[in-house]
């Protein structure tokens, strides 16, 4: 395994070859090509990096496998490669297949180790009503999440994170990824995303381009809500926003502005929450390809 320029590169000679079976006899006669696998960052827990494969034809098949799921690949050859925020610590594998027509079958493996990573603890006072919810509120907050994760299964679909990613709205960062709230004293789940606090009616613009997969109106929790699907398992949620500029089923160009920044829901100021999913695998949206990662989410 070499790094260059911050890039991690499996060279062909740490790879092996499996041969296909109609090229057994020619196998002398076939030449061989030096395909790699670039990682546009290490792999760590709660983040995403992409994964693209060098030296490959158009033509060529690619299929791989990242801690033993299936890697869905673009045209070009690339996929992001999510690690959940609390996935289990120790060595994170990956397997990529190539078929090139007319040419042996190439098998690129590398392994790397995964470490702990520290998250920070959040003391937050809230009104007892917006903590402790009457039964009639909670089955409004059950039908509410279960509309947000149905867009986490979402899979397929166009392709719209070729060139990155973009934070959404500038502004301090009030909550930081993986925190452990503590709502009036008692632990909750940890925050799966990050708080970015801004002026209220900031527009905030789409992450990267993408289908609009929800627009939630005042959900009990996350209020004003949108998430965008942007194919491949991969979505990003828009929380507590003040309006809403787009409607379900809507492509959107990265950059576009998609709302403005608010204080529906559950929340003590005008603030947008931004969270990101790969595949159902919560990752900072900070440590997106393309988003410049801040010491505050680490």
């Amino acid at each position: 395994m070499h790094r260059v320029a911050g890039t991690t590169v499996w060279k062909k000679f740490s790879a092996f070859l499996v041969l296909s079976s109609s090229l057994i006899s020619g196998l002398l006669t076939v030449p061989l090509w030096a395909a790699e696998l670039r990682l546009s960052a290490p792999p760590r827990l709660g983040a995403a990096v992409m994964l693209e494969v060098r030296g490959v034809s158009e033509q060529a098949q690619v299929t791989g496998r990242w801690q033993q799921q299936e890697l869905p690949f673009t045209a070009d050859h690339r996929a992001l490669l999510p690690l959940d925020m609390e996935a289990p610590v120790g060595v994170a594998t990956l397997e990529v297949t190539i078929k090139e027509p007319g040419r042996v079958v190439e098998r690129l493996q590398g392994s790397y180790t995964v470490a702990p990573r520290i998250y920070k603890e959040e003391p937050i006072t809230l009104p007892k009503a917006k903590v402790e919810p009457d039964p009639e509120v909670l089955a409004r907050i059950e039908r509410e999440s279960r509309a947000i994760t149905a867009t986490y299964e979402r899979r397929g679909g166009r392709f719209g994170y070729d060139a990155g990613f973009q934070q959404p709205v500038q502004g301090r960062f009030s909550g930081v990824f993986g925190s452990r709230r503590v709502l009036n004293g008692k632990p909750r789940k940890p925050h799966n995303g990050v708080d970015i606090a801004a002026p209220q009616d900031t527009p905030v613009v789409a992450a990267a381009a993408g289908v609009v997969a929800l627009v939630g109106v005042d959900y009990f929790f996350t209020g004003n809500t949108l998430v965008l699907d942007h194919g491949h398992g991969v979505v990003t949620l828009y929380a507590h926003l003040a309006s809403m500029a787009v409607q379900e089923g809507q492509w959107v160009a990265a950059g576009q502005v998609v709302g403005a920044v608010g204080m529906s829901g559950r929340a003590t100021g005008p603030h947008l929450h931004w969270g990101a999913l790969v595949r159902q695998q919560r990752v900072d949206p900070l440590m997106l390809p393309g988003v410049g990662a801040s010491d505050h989410s680490r």
